[in-house]
């Protein structure tokens, strides 16, 4: 990378030509992680913004909170299984360079959850309906982790991984537990009576119990 390491030069890169940030981690540059994590906190904090405006009051600073917190919760409990499925799919790599390889991968998804904030702010301003607001929260993250997911498989074929089952298998988990999480840290759309669940939930169960309803997060 020509010239400083700035926040909006790593988020070119990253767009443009990610394989650069990938050679600037392994060359030990430590702005360019730094940078990375900086975009994340953003972009999933004025993704959650959005998202609790729908309702406004409380949820204007819990919910960017949450999911800001729930981002990185979920990278951290993932990061050591990612590790070992890509060890068994065959790739040498030191685990700094994997939190690079997974860091870039939630950057990327978050950027991609930013580039869709002019939409979630027209559709948290116009409708009332908690379930589409819901709905469409999902399909921008689905969208996210879909393009997080071709960068994390691309980063792991520079790196010399031939074979990819664990990892995608390692992805599904990923998905899965950040699904998880959305649930466990509701409400973040609409309202409800505590800041937290007092009940635990599958996410699954979650959304089949609140279709249709009117408050979605109880």
């Amino acid at each position: 990378m020509s010239g400083p390491v700035t926040l909006l030069s790593v988020i070119e890169h990253l767009l443009k030509n990610p394989g650069r940030i990938l050679h600037e981690c392994q060359q030990g540059r430590l702005q360019v992680p730094a940078r990375l994590l900086l975009s994340t906190l953003i972009s999933f904090s004025i993704f959650g913004l959005l998202l609790g405006s729908f309702s406004g009051g409380t949820q204007l600073w819990a919910s960017p909170l949450k999911v800001t917190l729930g981002i990185i919760a979920a990278v951290l409990i993932c990061l050591p299984s990612l590790y070992i499925f890509s060890a068994l799919d065959g790739l040498d790599a030191r685990l700094s360079q994997i939190s690079a390889v997974m860091l870039s991968t939630v950057a990327l998804a978050g950027l991609l959850l930013l580039g869709f904030a002019p939409v979630i702010w027209v559709f948290s301003t116009s409708t009332e309906s908690l379930a589409f607001m819901g709905f469409l929260g999902l399909i921008f993250w689905i969208i996210g982790l879909y393009f997080g997911s071709r960068l994390l498989l691309q980063t792991a074929a520079i790196l010399g991984m031939q074979s990819t089952g664990f990892l995608k298998t390692w992805l599904a988990i990923f998905i899965i537990v950040t699904l998880q999480m959305s649930t466990s840290l509701r409400p973040l759309i609409g309202t409800a009576d505590t800041l937290l669940p007092e009940k635990k939930k599958f996410f699954l169960q979650h959304w089949v119990e609140n279709l249709g309803q009117v408050d979605i997060n109880r």
